[in-house]
């Protein structure tokens, strides 16, 4: 994607914006108003008394909503494709301050970009105005996705957040259809699990995937399943229900109709659907929700959720799924042994692995 020419002004003035926890950089006195907004469209110098200073000169031939300074995916990529002081989350190329980052999300993709990253079938692409799969009642922005579909623009978690108004990564408390969707995380104790929040961060300010986990306080739902169901709304729900179905067998579950993304145990489902000895043998492991803390080796408590296999932003795989072999290298695809849907079922379903070693 081609820069702004405003892109070095911005990261200086980010740089001197301050630091935050993760997920909360665009909260109180970390950004400055002026970084993403101008009250006249007109800006030619600075605010110092002299004129002086670093400014994000007016992008575009005409004012724009909210007084913003550019439309609203060219201004969040202003600073989040492509550059070195904050995370970069569109397109393969990893340029941003973490470089070597298995990023947790993946990467978005966005229309008239080259290749798969302009493609709409590798995760949520920018500017498109498809209805999200899944949702009920039908949801699509005809403008176009943006960024603040998913994210708030400034921080806020919303009224009534049960963490103190810490949401984490900005997710907007309502999206979609959804309102209230809380995702809670260890804003206050970055290192040190808090399992009445739904993230472990156990470095502040980071993106790998490595650096964060998935609680679960309520062992009957996820989290963020029911932040993903404010527009895949069909995709998520209790067990049981009309979205997941299932039908009691002893100490487990069958006959699902949707893939179930939280309420139930991987170590605990019956009819040999799913096997937490096969997970454990994985060294590498997607993301499951762990009611103990604990998710290496992994107990008889986990659950697999959305992000279990789908990467938030998406990746270069169809719908953004992880195809995850277990071993080599782990990328934003799965890892460097993976290469096909298989390789992601076979993390917990030894049918996956039976099949493609007997076609």
């Amino acid at each position: 994607m081609k820069r702004s020419p405003w892109i070095l002004a911005a990261s200086v003035s980010v740089l001197l914006a301050g630091s935050a926890v993760a997920g909360d950089y665009h909260k109180n006195g970390t950004l400055l108003c002026s970084q993403c907004h101008v009250m006249h469209f007109s800006q030619s110098h600075g605010y110092q008394p002299n004129g002086s200073g670093f400014f994000l000169p007016p992008q575009g031939a005409a004012p724009h909503h909210y007084l913003l300074r550019d439309e609203i995916n060219n201004l969040c990529l202003a600073c989040h494709d492509n550059n070195g002081f904050a995370p970069d989350v569109l397109g393969s190329n990893n340029l941003g301050n973490g470089p070597t980052d298995v990023r947790e999300a993946g990467y978005l993709n966005r229309l008239g970009l080259p290749g798969a990253d302009g493609m709409e079938f590798t995760g949520h692409t920018l500017d498109s105005t498809a209805t999200a799969p899944g949702s009920n009642p039908a949801w699509s922005n005809p403008d176009g996705l943006n960024c603040v579909n998913c994210h708030h623009q400034h921080g806020s978690g919303g009224s009534g957040h049960p963490a103190g108004g810490q949401q984490y990564r900005n997710l907007l408390a309502a999206p979609g259809n959804g309102t209230q969707r809380w995702v809670t995380y260890n804003y206050d104790t970055v290192g040190t699990n808090n399992l009445a929040r739904d993230v472990f961060e156990r470095q502040t300010a980071e993106y790998d995937e490595d650096d964060v986990d998935w609680n679960e306080p309520d062992t009957t739902k996820s989290a963020i399943g029911n932040w993903c169901a404010g527009c895949h709304s069909n995709f998520h729900g209790a067990v049981g229900g009309t979205e997941v179905g299932g039908v009691a067998f002893g100490a487990g579950f069958e006959e699902f109709v949707r893939h179930p993304a939280g309420g139930v145990n991987l170590g605990a489902l019956g009819g040999g659907h799913s096997s937490l000895n096969q997970y454990n043998l994985h060294t590498n492991k997607v993301k499951v929700m762990s009611s103990a803390g604990v998710w290496n080796p992994a107990g008889a408590d986990v659950t697999p959720t959305c992000v279990s296999c789908h990467k938030a932003h998406g990746n270069g795989n169809a719908f953004g799924l992880i195809f995850r072999q277990g071993t080599g290298t782990k990328n934003e695809n799965g890892d460097s042994a993976g290469n096909q849907l298989e390789d992601l079922c076979g993390q917990c379903h030894v049918q996956a692995n039976y099949f493609f070693q007997n076609p």
